[in-house]
């Protein structure tokens, strides 16, 4: 199966991988920013978004789905960008099928293992909202106040939301599988092998996601990596601080 993707523009493709609860459409800003000079996939992970469900989802798995939709479209060294669980993705794939990335970009993550993650306390959150009582993301953002305070999680969460045929609301990604592979996508190191092409790693400013000690192990995997603070900005760069964020990818891009 293919993944799930929305296409924007012509020319070198970029192909944007999201974090995890996410889809495409997070991305769309970025797509609209880039669509004259490149040609912009945003694509749904597996258990995300329009893409299929599967009780499996790990960066070997992950890896040869990027793959076959390389192959499919039939895309001549492309860029890949990933956000979060988005780049360890792309992180895999490009020490995996090294001669196939013509540069890569990873947005606020590093090879290491995250084990004290707040993203598995939003598992046990999510797993408490019942549709069958929450009826609009009115109501969902009004329920998920009790844990969560910040509006910028909770707007996100409402965002990643679609009505069924039945007309209830439902996540747009698959918590069940999510939580069953939680520990193989952010609790386990990426490691063994090399990306020797050009790769950029933008790390947030207020962001502990990447720290000064995580640089070393950065460039064991990927020997030619640069890594840029955006300033002023958090774990969500592209967002937070998009106008920084976008001159750091463009100085990279037009980089020979």
């Amino acid at each position: 199966m293919i993944l799930h993707s929305r296409i924007y523009g012509s020319g070198s493709p970029i192909l944007v991988f999201h974090g995890l609860f996410g889809n495409g459409d997070n991305w769309i800003s970025f797509a609209k920013k880039f669509e004259n000079n490149y040609q912009i996939h945003l694509l749904d992970m597996r258990n995300h978004g329009k893409s299929f469900i599967s009780e499996k989802m790990n960066y070997d798995i992950i890896s040869k789905d990027i793959l076959e939709y390389v192959y499919y479209y039939g895309l001549n060294h492309p860029i890949l960008l990933g956000h979060s669980m988005g780049g360890r993705a792309v992180m895999k794939f490009s020490i995996k099928y090294s001669t196939i990335p013509k540069k890569i970009i990873i947005v606020d993550i590093s090879p290491k293992a995250y084990i004290d993650s707040n993203q598995k306390k939003l598992i046990h959150i999510l797993k408490k909202v019942d549709f069958n009582i929450i009826h609009t993301r009115k109501d969902l953002d009004l329920f998920l106040k009790k844990w969560i305070s910040d509006l910028k999680i909770r707007s996100f969460f409402s965002k990643c939301t679609q009505k069924q045929k039945n007309g209830k609301l439902c996540f747009h990604f698959s918590l069940l599988n999510i939580e069953k592979n939680y520990d193989s996508l952010i609790c386990q190191e990426i490691k063994n092998g090399l990306y020797y092409g050009s790769a950029l790693f933008l790390r947030g400013e207020y962001s502990n996601y990447i720290l000064d000690k995580d640089h070393n192990n950065i460039r064991k995997l990927f020997p030619k990596s640069k890594i840029w603070t955006v300033r002023k900005s958090n774990h969500w760069i592209h967002i937070d601080n998009s106008i920084d964020f976008y001159e750091k990818i463009n100085v990279f891009l037009n980089e020979t």
